[in-house]
């Protein structure tokens, strides 16, 4: 209870100190523009009487001269006299003195009633060593943080402590982390493929040349250790290399054991790399309804764009791009006789044309489809 009361009275201290210049006598006070206006309105009633006593104007006119510049003067009066009232001093200071009172008592009141102020502190040391009991993520890594700078060469300790910033998000820490076990400990397949997965999510999914350098060292150690397998496949994808990459995630698949926990992450990026394939037959709209489809209506609606690009190139095949298009479809989805085929009816029909049979063969060649 005590360091609420403590916590209270810097708030309180805090506000003062903001609230100090508002506290402060006014600024010399301007002249007021409705004090004019009320000297001009006496003025004209003045003139107003000397002009009715002279008979230069009538008496029912001028009674409703008067009348109007008497409506006039009288809100010029109310007016200054809020005004005043408004502006006092006094007021502003009650005001301001009282906002400050109630901010802390409202706090205090707060914690008394939803609170637990009758609660002992619990000492660091105490919290720290309860941590894992309490499975107090904060208290633990402060432990083991606490451990490892005294030990900084205990490779278990960089080992326990990554994972735990990577699940708050830290990334950036967990990688040094990683490095550090790596440092102190044997070098492991799967712990150079945990800090290159974490260097990725630093960067937002983007497989970076450290990332990539880290699986690469990860599968020369171990060359089936799928998270560093999935990456390299990843890396290629994302350097324009989508038929290598395609291919190294099918293999993946037929390797992987019905039940393995990253079969739908490879089944989503293949289908990723099918909507890739044909894109330029797909327009906005069917990009971003796809990021929405379930796995089934995804390949559902991949399949019914490549057979349409398949029926429109066999009405009017005067398209190279998607002859190209085509083929690579083809071979995503798994269909390497009809991609071959789709390239020979290419062939056939740009024969003389040499630039055209030039990316047709290079193509080819690429697939491995000679």
């Amino acid at each position: 209870m005590l360091l609420w009361v403590i916590f209270a009275l810097l708030t309180a201290c805090v506000l003062a100190a903001i609230l100090r210049p508002l506290l402060r006598p006014n600024n010399p006070v301007l002249p007021d523009d409705r004090g004019f206006d009320r000297a001009v309105y006496r003025d004209q009633l003045a003139e107003l009487e000397r002009e009715k006593e002279e008979g230069l104007i009538l008496t029912a006119e001028a009674e409703a001269a008067h009348h109007e510049i008497g409506r006039r003067l009288l809100k010029a009066d109310q007016y200054h006299t809020h005004k005043l009232n408004r502006s006092s001093p006094t007021l502003r200071r009650t005001s301001l003195i009282a906002t400050l009172l109630a901010i802390p008592l409202f706090v205090l009141g707060f914690y008394a009633v939803r609170g637990s102020p009758g609660l002992p502190g619990l000492p660091h040391a105490e919290r720290l060593a309860n941590a894992e009991a309490n499975r107090d993520m904060d208290a633990l890594i402060a432990k083991v943080e606490a451990h490892l700078a005294d030990h900084p060469d205990n490779a278990a300790g960089w080992r326990a402590l990554a994972p735990a910033y990577r699940s708050l998000g830290r990334y950036d820490a967990a990688a040094r982390a990683y490095a550090q076990a790596l440092t102190y400990g044997k070098p492991e397949a799967a712990l150079l493929a945990d800090l290159g997965e974490v260097l990725v999510m630093g960067s937002e999914g983007l497989v970076t040349k450290a990332a990539a350098e880290t699986f690469d060292a990860a599968l020369k150690l171990d060359a089936k250790n799928p998270k560093a397998r999935y990456f390299h496949a990843l890396t290629l994808f994302q350097e324009g290399k989508v038929d290598a990459a395609v291919g190294q995630w099918q293999a993946m698949l037929k390797e992987s054991p019905a039940d393995a926990p990253w079969r739908a992450v490879i089944e989503s990026a293949i289908a990723g790399a099918k909507l890739r394939a044909i894109a330029p037959e797909l327009g906005p709209q069917q990009l971003a309804a796809a990021d929405g489809m379930s796995k089934q209506q995804r390949s559902e609606m991949i399949r019914n764009m490549v057979d349409g690009l398949a029926a429109r190139l066999m009405r009017d095949g005067g398209d190279l791009d998607g002859w190209i298009n085509l083929a690579r479809a083809r071979m995503v989805m798994g269909e390497p006789a009809m991609a071959k085929d789709a390239l020979n009816r290419a062939g056939e029909i740009f024969k003389a044309d040499g630039a055209a049979m030039a990316r047709i063969e290079e193509l080819r060649k690429s697939l491995s489809l000679q």
